[in-house]
């Protein structure tokens, strides 16, 4: 059985958020970690406003939050973090050192979903991502066969270091997937901070060996997805198919990102 596990649900949209609740994603395993929830709390305290109510919308007691050990579900945190992003007007969640305000993620992808191709497509949104949040730089690069979203951190991040550097990835890889409508598998994936006393959900959140300590965050995947041509915006064709890599062409949902529906190779300048 797969296990879902939402951290930060850029592409979430209002009405998702407030539909009647899906009884079979209701009783899927809590394996989220209430580090993640507190993450968004801290935000709410860095802007000076009261998390309770986006608290009591995602089921989230007291007792549960206080608990170090506990867990939450994928459903919930889309609760949690969808409404946290709104009433904050910040989809960085508190994580830069200004506001991303609500509809920036789309407009990245809005910018990038022109592209000719997967890698030009995200070159393109690493580009763009460096011009509203400074705070860290993306860049995607190419050795051989393999593809690398490195993250590289400009200023010290704090007590939302984990829940940033996390989500940026998760964010990143959704994205390409839904690009190009398929499940990009990924090989590994690394991280600059010590593992955390949940590293259990790394691998359900990047299912690839997870490294900790490193001296970079970077996630790996097989070049060959580059050269994809982006589906979405485009409509299905027999060459978007055929230039699928034949390793893994398991669709997945097609889910624009928030407010919205992205280099050739990454050497190409988008």
């Amino acid at each position: 059985m797969s296990i879902r596990l939402q951290i930060a649900p850029f592409v979430v949209i209002l009405q998702a958020m407030l539909s009647a609740p899906d009884p079979t994603r209701q009783r899927a395993p809590a394996v989220t970690p209430m580090a993640f929830v507190k993450a968004i709390v801290q935000a709410y305290v860095k802007y000076g406003q009261d998390p309770a109510q986006v608290l009591a919308l995602a089921q989230i007691t007291p007792d549960a939050l206080s608990r170090a050990e506990a867990r939450i579900s994928a459903a919930q945190m889309e609760h949690l973090s969808g409404a946290a992003m709104q009433e904050l007007d910040d989809e960085g969640l508190g994580w830069f050192s200004r506001r991303l305000p609500w509809g920036s993620y789309g407009m990245l992808a809005r910018a990038s979903i022109s592209a000719p191709n997967l890698g030009m497509a995200l070159k393109r949104w690493c580009r763009h991502h460096g011009l509203i949040a400074d705070d860290i730089t993306l860049s995607l690069t190419v050795n051989g066969q393999s593809a690398t979203l490195t993250i590289l951190e400009q200023r010290d991040l704090q007590a939302l270091r984990e829940f940033c550097l996390v989500s940026v990835l998760r964010n990143f890889h959704g994205l390409a997937c839904w690009l190009i409508d398929s499940r990009i598998g990924l090989s590994g994936a690394r991280f600059s901070f010590a593992a955390p006393a949940h590293q259990d959900v790394y691998q359900v959140l990047f299912s690839a060996p997870a490294l900790f300590g490193a001296a970079q965050t970077a996630i790996d995947f097989d070049a060959r997805y580059l050269d994809a041509t982006a589906a979405q915006g485009r409509g299905r064709t027999a060459a978007h198919a055929a230039t699928r890599p034949a390793a893994d062409r398991a669709a997945i949902p097609a889910r624009p990102p928030a407010g919205a529906a992205g280099t050739s190779g990454a050497g190409t300048p988008a």
